[in-house]
């Protein structure tokens, strides 16, 4: 069996997640929750008006102000494009996002470009982070909506939300925020980051797929525009019937993720201490990006000199990466690295390792030593050519 070091991809589920989705399923709670004419549908109903509380209460938001999803790339989409659909009047608007964006805020801006508007991607620092001054020199008098993700979920790097926030209340600029990649895992308080839009996912915090939300505070609700039409449910803002057991289970890993937060940080810290410490004893690579102001759970590192496919090959018992799995299966580098100024053969020498809650301290030790023996393998079979 494989070592797992994918967490930044997904996450296996708790235990403790899985019980409340089967006891969920088992119960009398499989009516559809919008069924509220019997205690079949009002079972299920009290159980995502809970869970909804759950997830308000991470964010400190009210549970009004969480939208349920099929996951973050939704949630993205509904966030951008929704906002688009209900602004836009025939006269072009312009937002502002980064080259270090997931795929789905990216494409989301594409999409309005295409109608219309004009969008502005700012170029990361050389370490991959968003620099609060470059941000404020890109911004234009009649932008009218920010993008940024919170952790980049190819190199770990954390970008200053609270500030950038904090500039967007103050200018009267919507502002949405990516937190696939830190919710659960650092502290967020969409108040004091003055964050009027996010995006949620289960799956990357040890909760089921298939399920996100969008966190879209009081202000702003009446400034987006349903994407997906049918039924009206979630207050006519996201038809579908609801799946009350992955709701359930998002609420719980949730509620798990928020009761261990700081064990699990400081866990992950030190898998990534003895993973960098142990790696030091051989030359020739590089770690796309900083240990400061960094999530320590994921780790980009580079091996100019050779190919990640065939590093991840010559570590066939660690399930370890190239970058985001969403763009793993293309061919083309990495537009995150590639906007940090790193060349092709970099890019093409880079693997990314993300350690868990799961993650022991031997496995991630032993992860080092064993890419330090495929490096020198693989160096020296080159160096035979």
């Amino acid at each position: 069996m494989k070592t797992y070091l994918d967490f930044a991809s997904t996450t296996p589920m708790a235990s403790e997640v899985i019980e409340k989705m089967h006891a969920v399923m088992s119960e009398a709670s499989y009516g559809n929750p919008s069924s509220l004419d019997h205690q079949f549908g009002l079972s299920a109903n009290k159980i995502i008006e809970e869970s909804r509380e759950s997830v308000a209460s991470l964010i400190n938001a009210n549970p009004d102000e969480i939208l349920w999803t099929s996951g973050a790339t939704e949630s993205n989409n509904m966030a951008i494009v929704g906002f688009h659909q209900f602004q836009y009047k025939g006269q072009s608007m312009r937002f502002l996002s980064s080259h270090l964006e997931h795929k789905s805020v990216i494409e989301s801006m594409h999409s309005i470009k295409d109608l219309g508007s004009n969008v502005c991607f700012i170029q990361p620092n050389e370490h991959g982070r968003i620099d609060f001054e470059t941000f404020v020199n890109q911004m234009e008098e009649d932008v009218i909506y920010v993008s940024c993700m919170h952790v980049n979920n190819e190199t770990g790097l954390i970008n200053d939300i609270e500030e950038i926030g904090k500039y967007c209340r103050k200018n009267e600029i919507i502002f949405h925020v990516d937190a696939a990649q830190s919710i659960g895992k650092i502290p967020i308080d969409v108040k004091d980051m003055c964050i009027d839009l996010m995006s949620m996912s289960a799956h990357k915090v040890y909760g089921p797929k298939g399920v996100g939300a969008l966190y879209i505070n009081k202000d702003t609700v009446g400034r987006i525009k349903s994407i997906i039409l049918g039924g009206g449910q979630e207050r006519g803002m996201r038809s579908g019937t609801l799946p009350t057991h992955q709701i359930a289970g998002m609420a719980k890993a949730y509620d798990l993720s928020k009761e261990r937060m700081d064990d699990d940080h400081k866990h992950i810290k030190q898998c990534r201490d003895i993973f960098i410490k142990t790696i030091s004893n051989i030359d020739g690579w590089k770690l796309n990006g900083t240990d400061k102001d960094a999530y320590p759970g994921i780790i980009s590192i580079c091996f100019p000199d050779l190919y990640s496919e065939s590093l991840i090959y010559a570590m066939e018992d660690f399930a370890i990466s190239r970058g985001s799995a969403c763009s793993s299966d293309h061919d083309e580098p990495s537009h995150v690295l590639k906007s940090m100024g790193l060349l092709d053969h970099e890019i093409n020498g880079t693997i990314r390792i993300s350690f868990g809650r799961n993650t022991t301290l031997n496995e991630a030790e032993s992860a080092a030593s064993e890419l330090i023996k495929a490096v020198s393998h693989l160096r020296n079979l080159k160096g035979g050519n």
